[in-house]
């Protein structure tokens, strides 16, 4: 097992983003988890993103106070469980800080919104009759690493190979995570995986990422994005 843990390159800027996501998922899902234990309702079935509820404009019970459509953000706060929020909080704390660093604050906050998006919108479309609660922040955490893969597939990256420490470039954990996503879609792997959801932002980070980027790289990453 492959554990990315973080970037080795350096960032000019802190990347505060990425810890303000990190820390406000983290908060969210220690909610969720207080929520369930006092009375038992897990706010996935309120404020995940359900394909039937928006595609038809209706809220199920149980019903939010406010529009099935804000789920579209809610979702990516939301998570299954711990291994859930575990494994997507240490992708973004890897894949986060440099793009960051290269887009700034703003744009990449926007960025990452715009990836979650719009991968729960290629989600939705095949499965537009489907009840089950789609969650996490995987599909916005594609497309930062889809990004990722675009303007700095060299950058090194701290990992764990089982319990042993490793250096490997973006690009060796990068490929093989997305070949593995499409093979899980067209092998129809049993899962409650949302894999379509994770191509859906990859593939948009990854071609928009140019549409982000800060006019004030230095020069070395400059040189690798153009």
């Amino acid at each position: 097992m492959l554990i990315p843990l973080k970037t080795e390159e350096p960032t000019i800027k802190a990347p505060v983003i990425t810890w303000l996501l990190i820390t406000a998922n983290i908060l969210v899902f220690v909610y969720q988890k207080i929520t369930i234990m006092s009375n038992g309702m897990d706010l996935a079935m309120v404020y995940g993103a359900i394909p039937y509820e928006l595609t038809r404009a209706v809220d199920m019970p149980p019903l939010s106070p406010y529009s099935p459509y804000l789920s579209l953000l809610t979702y990516m706060f939301l998570h299954g469980g711990i291994v859930h929020i575990l494994g997507n909080m240490l992708f973004l704390n890897t894949f986060g800080p440099n793009l960051e660093d290269m887009m700034g604050h703003i744009k990449f906050l926007l960025f990452y919104v715009l990836c979650g998006l719009v991968s729960v919108l290629v989600y939705v479309l095949p499965n537009f009759s489907s009840v089950a609660p789609l969650v996490g922040a995987s599909g916005a955490i594609a497309g930062v690493m889809g990004a990722h893969l675009r303007v700095l597939p060299g950058t090194r990256i701290r990992c764990l190979f089982f319990i042993f420490p490793i250096s490997l470039p973006a690009l060796v954990i990068l490929v093989p995570w997305i070949v593995l996503q499409f093979y899980s879609v067209f092998t129809h792997a049993q899962s409650n995986i949302a894999w379509i959801a994770h191509i859906g932002g990859f593939i948009f980070g990854m071609f928009m990422v140019r549409k982000f980027r800060n006019r004030w790289f230095f020069k070395r990453k400059l040189e690798v994005i153009q």
